[in-house]
């Protein structure tokens, strides 16, 4: 019992406070961009219009059916109950699997987890889609067909999550799902391109090059390119003085890319190594592209869940869980909008931001020199006496 309250009541603490607190956020962002697809079939002109065709169809439709106010009010109880349902849903199924001194600290962390709580009072729809994606993958562990789908439509959403069909498509036993979730993926955006052109009476709006290239300039553009809160390579490399350009974000995709086939290509076929693939293939995502905000960061939630397991269970070194929690402490650095709203000081919004981007790699980083480790940890766990 009082583990499900420790998962309840703050859940709904969090839903009382959300919706106490009248603004629209993002989502009332994302609404503009609905309204303008369905007037004009051409969102991309407002300048904070990142999304993609699709999510463009669902806001359109959203903007049709409910006022701002109302729909985000909607949208912020969708995004808590999401949230408390994977909540509810891990750290269910882990109560009889170790000790009740882990499960309270891994449960408070993932409680506190300020990327989580960012996205919810941002009033983005990353745990949604984040949550999509996740049902999608155990979904094609099952050998489900809907696990493709549900990755595929995650992707069309919003593409937090873009590199999990390609990480699909490394292993004979899921490139069928790789193959359904990256169909899926391009056949709802030609169709949110269909919507466009339809609402814009112009053929031309089906081009997806234009509408990719619209996105990239996005990525380059006063609102992304060189600010802190952006945790992309690319937005870092502006910060250190080389320009973005098309050339760079390609070239930065493509290490990118490189570096998770060098990653994930020798994990051997085992459950636990396939929940490795997605955490990875969650974490790298979040790089690909020119746009990486610090609430992106819920990409990281598994790969610190799976960390903190496996280091518990096979005894890391000392030095993994250093780095370990340092990649988490710097992770808690961002509480926006919520630093915003209690008006702290700008210089030390600015540092959180600085220090919070290396959150993810501290964290890549200490896989990697885990998986180094990892099979003498795993024999002196079977040599002990």
């Amino acid at each position: 019992m009082a583990r499900l309250l420790a998962l309840g009541i703050p859940a709904a603490i969090l839903l009382s406070v959300v919706l106490w607190i009248s603004y629209t956020a993002d989502f009332g962002l994302a609404y503009q961009g609905g309204v303008e697809a369905w007037n004009s079939g051409h969102p991309q002109r407002l300048l904070t219009w990142t999304g993609t065709p699709f999510y463009g169809v669902v806001m359109a439709a959203v903007s049709q059916m409910a006022r701002v106010d109302l729909a985000a009010r909607v949208f912020s109880t969708i995004n808590v109950v999401f949230w408390g349902a994977l909540l509810n849903i891990m750290w269910t199924r882990m109560s009889d699997r170790v000790p009740s001194t882990f499960w309270w600290v891994t449960c408070v962390a993932a409680l506190l987890f300020a990327p989580a709580i960012s996205t919810i009072f941002w009033l983005q729809p990353n745990l949604i889609v984040f949550g999509l994606a996740l049902a999608g993958f155990v979904l094609v562990g099952r050998r489900d067909p809907l696990g493709g789908f549900l990755i595929g439509l995650s992707i069309a959403l919003k593409p937090i999550v873009i590199l999990l069909p390609l990480a699909l498509l490394l292993r004979r036993q899921t490139r069928e799902a790789g193959i359904w979730a990256i169909a899926t993926t391009a056949v709802l955006s030609f169709a949110g391109l269909g919507f466009l052109a339809w609402r814009a009476a112009d053929p031309s709006v089906l081009n997806p090059i234009d509408y990719l290239a619209g996105f990239l300039s996005k990525g380059r553009g006063p609102i992304a390119a060189c600010v802190p809160e952006n945790y992309s390579p690319v937005a870092l490399l502006c910060r250190l003085g080389v320009e973005p350009s098309t050339t760079i974000t390609i070239a930065v995709a493509a290490a990118v890319l490189l570096i998770g086939w060098l990653l994930l290509r020798r994990l051997p076929d085992s459950p636990e190594a396939r929940w490795e693939l997605f955490a990875v293939a969650c974490l790298l995502s979040g790089m690909l592209g020119p746009i990486d905000w610090a609430s992106y960061g819920v990409l990281m939630a598994p790969l610190f869940f799976l960390l903190a397991y496996q280091f518990w269970r096979e005894s890391a070194p000392p030095p993994l869980w250093i780095g370990l929690g340092l990649a988490f402490l710097l992770a808690e650095l961002v509480w926006d909008p919520l630093e915003s709203l209690a008006q702290t000081p700008v210089p030390v919004v600015v540092f959180s931001y600085t220090a919070g981007q290396f959150s993810q790699y501290v964290l890549l980083l200490v896989w990697i020199r885990w998986r180094q480790l990892r099979p003498i940890a795993v024999w002196s766990s079977v040599l002990r006496p």
